[in-house]
């Protein structure tokens, strides 16, 4: 053991006196510290955003309760008088489908700079009006094709892509060096195994890089508030550093495999190039392109095509839609005006919800589509390293697509929960306006003032807590790799030694 730590000793002070190694980690730590600045500047734009969508909101409540009583006290003032119900919060139709300022805020997890991941697609902040929530289904950040290709150059992007480089020409030389110098035999004489050489240096190299990596980043994202100083952002930044240590011990991993079956630093440096496109870039385009051809996902044109029919469809028999609908809610059925008579803004919300229900079909296609390829890739995630990596990076930010999918549903429920309050407070105008119609907006008609009640977007706890990610596979690929690198060396060994006894001459 002893002559363990005095060769790991030697070798990281050999290490020291390159320069090329100095540099080489002194430009990836550059580079981890331009994507933290990065991501922490995406953070700061989206959390810039989310606060003035919320102080939108909260400045239109209040201006509509201001305006409506300043008008309900006076409705005939010069002020109001040319003033037009569906450009009118006061009025229940007005507000519900026009002046309604509503959003769905997704909260940034303490973690979030640490990586970009989708959230330059998938939005934080979507607007929420009454009748439909179609424009907010198919809401996403408006970002150029081509960057969108490459992505962000983020701190996740260095770490999956980059960072893999820098350790495979960290430990090009491990055993390789040995083998060209030609110091092996003299090594053996001293007890040193070329097993235990591979493992001593591997292991060294690769987690003296990670600490000083690790270290860095950690200390420029606690004193550039890119994290929280508290214990939520400790707990972000612990768990980003176990994730890329097994990150790293993996790639080590890779490098000790790499340098068994190598002659030289050459050899190894070119089959270390290969393996990371393989694993980073080939793995993962495989991984992909198997599950989306697995589970492929319905024709575009047929929901463009089903959404033409319904439309004609409820346009065609109008009638029968309402009369359907007055049938399942007779509470709200007029008792003086014909079904064909009743104006648009009163039908508006029925007339959704039947179109809602006649492309459900579709939509379940769809929807069940886009489940089965996450939960497809879900499971096959192990047999790509760099993927998993990704996806545990993103999840520790929260800006993954699982959590996205989380905050859909939310917002799903609180759009059924925000209709239903305007559906049943204009239908209950309509009876109201029906039974005595006022000749201008009024309480005893379409008149609203409950702004207080309009139901609004609170995200959950679970939204609020951090998806986490099985890391398993990692540590288990890199055991697998490190066993198979010992077994290459000992095969080594024996076919060695047979050859010796073979040619050795016969006493």
């Amino acid at each position: 053991m002893h002559q363990i730590f005095w060769l790991i000793r030697y070798d990281l002070r050999q290490l020291r006196r390159e320069r090329g190694f100095v540099l080489l980690l002194a430009l990836a730590l550059l580079l981890a510290l331009w994507g933290l600045f990065q991501g922490a500047g995406f953070q700061a734009d989206a959390a810039r955003a989310t606060q003035a969508a919320a102080t939108r909101q909260a400045d239109a409540r209040l201006a509509a309760q201001d305006l409506a009583r300043r008008y309900f006290a006076a409705p005939d003032a010069a002020e109001f008088a040319g003033m037009k119900w569906w450009r009118s919060p006061v009025d229940i139709r007005g507000y519900a489908f026009y002046e309604h300022v509503g959003f769905a805020l997704k909260p940034a997890l303490p973690g979030a700079a640490l990586a970009v991941g989708q959230a330059d697609v998938l939005p934080s902040v979507v607007r929420v009006k009454a009748e439909t929530l179609e424009a907010a289904r198919n809401a996403y950040d408006i970002e150029h094709p081509a960057r969108l290709a490459v992505g962000r150059f983020d701190l996740m992007f260095f770490l999956v892509y980059l960072w893999p480089l820098l350790l495979l020409a960290l430990g090009a030389s491990v055993l390789t060096q040995e083998r060209e110098s030609r110091r092996l035999p003299a090594l053996r004489l001293q007890g040193l195994s070329p097993r235990r050489l591979l493992l001593a240096q591997t292991l060294a190299r690769t987690l003296l890089a990670t600490l000083l990596l690790g270290g860095g980043v950690a200390a420029a994202a606690l004193l550039g508030a890119a994290l929280p100083p508290d214990a939520a952002g400790a707990l972000a930044l612990a768990q980003w550093a176990g994730l890329l240590l097994l990150w790293s011990l993996f790639w080590g991993a890779v490098s000790a495999l790499i340098c068994s079956v190598c002659q030289s630093r050459m050899t190894a440096a070119f089959a270390g190039f290969g393996a990371w496109v393989g694993l980073t870039i080939l793995l993962p385009a495989l991984l992909v392109a198997g599950v989306n051809t697995a589970v492929p996902l319905p024709s575009r044109e047929l929901y463009v095509e089903a959404m033409r029919d319904a439309g004609d469809q409820l346009q065609a028999q109008r009638s029968q839609m309402l009369m359907r609908f007055y049938d399942e809610h007779p509470q709200w059925r007029p008792t003086k005006t014909g079904l064909d008579k009743i104006s648009s803004s009163v039908a508006r919300i029925p007339r959704m919800l039947e179109l809602e229900r006649l492309l459900a079909p579709v939509e379940q296609g769809f929807d069940a589509a886009r489940a089965g390829r996450e939960a497809l890739f879900a499971r096959w995630l192990w047999l790509s390293p760099a993927s998993l990596a990704s996806e545990g990076f993103a999840r520790l930010a929260g800006n993954d697509a699982a959590r996205h999918r989380l905050f859909e549903q939310e917002l799903q429920a609180h759009h059924t929960v925000l209709r239903q309050f305007f559906h049943e407070r204009i239908q209950q105008a309509a009876l109201r306006d029906e039974q005595s119609a006022c000749a201008q907006t009024c309480l005893a008609g379409y008149g609203f003032s409950a702004f207080d009640a309009v139901p609004s977007f609170v995200p959950s706890a679970g939204l609020e807590r951090t998806q986490h990610l099985s890391a398993w596979p990692l540590p288990a690929w890199a055991g697998l790799l490190l066993a198979a690198a010992l077994l290459t060396l000992r095969e080594r060994r024996l076919n060695a030694r047979q050859e010796l006894e073979t040619t050795a001459p016969k006493v």
